[in-house]
């Protein structure tokens, strides 16, 4: 029975694009069905049994954090190869914990991806030679990749949420929590970066290259 691919990503040509990969690696015999948004994954997950997904995290109507254990609630099974701009060294770690088992950012070479989606079909985890050493690095030495790495899960949401341009109502209506709750976690999140305003927030993120992931993926 062939394979059965998902592959969700907000672009047209970068679905086509990921197609073709997968079609190249796994044979032209595979099923492929799309997805534009992270609600329209869920409910294709949820309406069928597929082998493998291979997702971007910054689409419409999509909770990038939540997306992942959302999904593997639905199919605790299912393998999952995210393929995003997201920079590896704020977010690769995040969502391996979260169960993905692969994670490649865009930027990467073609091989790379190949590689990626043909372990990852096998259901094994796949880390590349970037990622292997900046998980080395970190566990060597005992510190963080980066400043980011400092705040729980809930506090990282607050944080992209805030740099969306979200309030605190905005954030506490997006992760059903309080509005004196989103405030607290924006505070948590400003004291553990050792920051003062959203303006030295976003400078953080650019650093990083988070601030220019959005703007790159709108």
């Amino acid at each position: 029975m062939p394979l059965s691919i998902l592959i969700a990503d907000d672009h047209q040509l970068v679905r086509k694009g990921l197609q073709m990969v997968v079609k190249e690696v796994l044979g032209f015999n595979v099923t492929v069905e799309f997805a534009e948004a992270g609600r329209e994954v869920i409910e294709k997950v949820t309406a069928r049994d597929f082998d493998m997904l291979i997702t971007d995290l910054n689409m419409p109507e999509t909770n990038e954090l939540a997306l992942i254990p959302d999904i593997l609630r639905i199919r605790p099974k299912l393998k999952i190869l995210v393929v995003t701009m997201k920079p590896d060294k704020v977010f690769a770690a995040r969502f391996f914990r979260e169960g993905a088992l692969g994670y490649v950012n865009k930027n990467e070479p073609d091989q790379v991806l190949a590689e990626a989606i043909h372990v990852v079909s096998q259901g094994r985890r796949y880390i590349s030679r970037s990622q292997s050493e900046i998980f080395s690095n970190a566990l060597i030495g005992n510190v963080a990749n980066t400043p980011f790495d400092k705040l729980s899960k809930r506090e990282f949401e607050v944080a992209l949420l805030l740099l969306k341009g979200y309030g605190a109502l905005e954030v506490a209506n997006a992760l059903s929590i309080s509005a004196s709750t989103a405030s607290s976690f924006r505070c948590r999140v400003f004291d553990k970066l050792e920051i003062k305003n959203l303006l030295e927030l976003n400078h953080l993120a650019q650093m990083y290259q988070i601030g220019a992931d959005f703007e790159g993926e709108s």
